[in-house]
Formats: C-alpha cells, sequence, structure tokens
C-alpha cells in the first residue's frame, strides 16, 4: 500500500514538471487550433460572434472576468410567460329604482322600491390582433322584485306578487375591425304579472367605438335590432282579452310577434382628478313595426318612444383583492309617442294612460376576474 502511494506521489510530479515546462507549448497550439475551427464562421452570420478568432477568444477569456470574486457566476435570465386574458369573468349588480320601466316602456311598477338582481358570466373565447379582436360567450340572469305588489292577473287584482319577472340570458360578443363590437343576445322574460306568457327574443346589436376620434368625448354610437321569436314583451295582446274585439283591427287583427329598431349614443366623461368620477348621458330612439304595440287605441306611430338620462358612476378603489367595485345613480326621462304604448299603461300598473315619466335609480356593481375567482 505504502509502495502503491509512492508510485502515485512520482508520477503526479513528474506530470506537474511536464505540464509547467511545455505549458507555453500546449496554449500556443490550442489557440492556433481554435483559431483553425472558428475562422470559417465569419462567412457564416452577420453575427460580430462569428468574425475570426471570435469564438477562440471568448474561449481564452480568464475566468475571473466572469466574476469579481473570480468565481464562475451564470446569469439566469428569467422568461416571463406571456400575459393572456382570464378565460372567464363574472358581473354582479343590483340595482334600485322608483320604477320598473322597460326598455319597451312598459311600466310595470311604479310604486315602492323595485330591486333588480343582474349576474353575468363572460366566456372570453379569443383575443387577438386580426380582424376578429375578440370573441366572448355570456350567460346569466336578470330578476324584478318590489316591495310593492303587482297582480298577478290581468282582469282582478288579486292574487299579487313580490316577484314579477326572471329574464335568463344567453349570447355572444364578437369585437372586429378593432372599433366595432356585434352583440347577439337571446333573452326570454318569464314574467309573473297581468296573465303575460313568457316571451323569447333576439337582439342583434352593433356599436362603433369612436374615441379614437373623439377622445373623451367620444358618443359611442350604436344600432339595434329587437326581434320577438314567439310571444309579446308587451302588453299589447291584453286589449282584446279584456277589453274585447280590437276596434281598429285593420290588416293586423292581433299584433303577433314584431320588431323595432334603436338607435342610440352612450357619450361619457371621466374627471380623473376626482376619483374617476363618471358622468354618462345615454339617449336613445325607438322605431317599431306597427305590430309590436298593436292597434287596438289607435294608428301606430313609428317613433315609439324616446329617451334621455344622466348617469353617474365611481370605482371603490378601497375595496382591494375582492373585485373592482363601483356605485352609480342616475335619472331617465321617457316619452312615449306611440299612442298605443301610452294608452296599455292602462293593463300595468299605473291602471291609467301615461304621456311621459320620469325614473330615479342608482345601484351596485362588482366585476371578479378569473384569477380573484380561483386565486
Amino acid at each position: 500500500m505504502h509502495t502503491n502511494h509512492a508510485r502515485r506521489t512520482t508520477n503526479q510530479s513528474m506530470k506537474s514538471i511536464l505540464v509547467h515546462r511545455y505549458r507555453p507549448f500546449l496554449a500556443a497550439s490550442a489557440g492556433a487550433l481554435l483559431a483553425a475551427l472558428t475562422g470559417p464562421l465569419a462567412s457564416a452570420s452577420d453575427d460580430p460572434f462569428s468574425a475570426p478568432g471570435a469564438a477562440a477568444a471568448i474561449l481564452r477569456t480568464p475566468v475571473t472576468s466572469l466574476g469579481d470574486d473570480g468565481k464562475d457566476i451564470k446569469e439566469v435570465k428569467t422568461v416571463k410567460p406571456e400575459e393572456t386574458s382570464p378565460l372567464f369573468d363574472v358581473l354582479l349588480n343590483v340595482q334600485f329604482s322608483d320604477k320598473y320601466i322597460t326598455p319597451r316602456g312598459q311600466i310595470v311598477r311604479d310604486r315602492g322600491l323595485t330591486i333588480q338582481p343582474l349576474a353575468l358570466i363572460f366566456l372570453n373565447a379569443y383575443k387577438g390582433e386580426g380582424f376578429i379582436n375578440n370573441f366572448t360567450i355570456v350567460g346569466g340572469g336578470w330578476w324584478d322584485f318590489g316591495t310593492s305588489l303587482v297582480s298577478k292577473r290581468a282582469a282582478t287584482p288579486y292574487p299579487k306578487t313580490n316577484w314579477s319577472e326572471f329574464d335568463p340570458i344567453a349570447g355572444i360578443s364578437v369585437g372586429f375591425a378593432k372599433r366595432f363590437k356585434l352583440d347577439v343576445t337571446y333573452t326570454a322574460f318569464v314574467e309573473r304579472y297581468h296573465d303575460i306568457e313568457t316571451s323569447n327574443h333576439l337582439e342583434t346589436k352593433l356599436t362603433f367605438d369612436d374615441s379614437d376620434f373623439l377622445k373623451d368625448f367620444a358618443l359611442h354610437p350604436y344600432v339595434s335590432y329587437w326581434q320577438e321569436l314567439w310571444g309579446k314583451a308587451t302588453a299589447a295582446d291584453v286589449g282584446e282579452a279584456v277589453l274585447g274585439p280590437n276596434p281598429n283591427s285593420g290588416k293586423h287583427p292581433q299584433p303577433f310577434s314584431s320588431f323595432y329598431f334603436e338607435i342610440g349614443v352612450d357619450p361619457s366623461y371621466t374627471f380623473k382628478n376626482f376619483g374617476d368620477l363618471k358622468f354618462e348621458a345615454p339617449c336613445h330612439i325607438q322605431l317599431v313595426d306597427d305590430r309590436f304595440y298593436g292597434n287596438y287605441f289607435g294608428k301606430t306611430s313609428t317613433l315609439a318612444l324616446w329617451e334621455v338620462g344622466l348617469k353617474a358612476s365611481v370605482p371603490l378603489k378601497f375595496i382591494k383583492g375582492f373585485g373592482h367595485w363601483s356605485v352609480y345613480a342616475g335619472v331617465n326621462y321617457f316619452s312615449f309617442e306611440d299612442v298605443n304604448l301610452r294608452d296599455m299603461q292602462v293593463f300595468n300598473d299605473p291602471g291609467k294612460a301615461v304621456q311621459a315619466t320620469w325614473q330615479a335609480y342608482g345601484g351596485i356593481s362588482v366585476f371578479f376576474l378569473e384569477k380573484l375567482l380561483l386565486g
């Protein structure tokens, strides 16, 4: 064992002497070999590292140049994954108002407090930079409750109910050409008052984002086509059921399913220095087919109603980590231009014809992103 140890020590000493003696020769030979191997790289690329002898020079760089303390320090680059839009978002909203007035001018409730919860989920199926910017699938529901009761029957005041309606909602939203958005939405009105049967509808809405042109004073114009698929969304067919045959039957003895167009704008302005306080002034007109409100009380007017409003909203930034919260309040003014729309309010909560009315409302909204819900 001692002999083997001495032999290994002798061999190591001889190797050390040879390496020390021929170190200059070995270094020169290695340098020439590297230069010969890396020289042809000059014709393969314009990269500065492909210049003749560059690779050799890099390999000959002392290790001490890689770190202040002479240690071999490897740089680790953190590659951030590409940010993607959340798979889904959730919107919850509760609105309170002094009246329940439908977008079609039906005054369902004009006494007490109206409470209207809304829940929507948005499935973000696609987002890109091409002609189609995004594609979203929407689903949810809307409810209407009130502190005052409404009659469940059209011809008698009793029984009454606080819960007047439930609307399931399903649709798609497509953004395209950077500034346009097309929404196609199916709704059903499951009515619980005045013997109104469930109606089904499809709305197609085209919105133009003019923010690039008008900046902070953009109008956000839109046009929509609203079609009753089956069933009536108004009290247009209640007249014959309650008052008898239509005295103005003409070519349409029954209103049947019909449609209307809506044209509107939704201008807004945000005060950045006041907590992002935002004011909106939505307004629209409704152009109807002569079957939509029927003609029980007279000849149909193409311009059935117009509406103007003012809304203020502000985000609740002090709520952190639990979604994006905001509160809002506003007023709307409705003017009913069609005689049939005015007079059919006798079958709704007012119990008489109404030419125009105001609505005051307020509410709270919370918008949850997927990461907030799943953690």
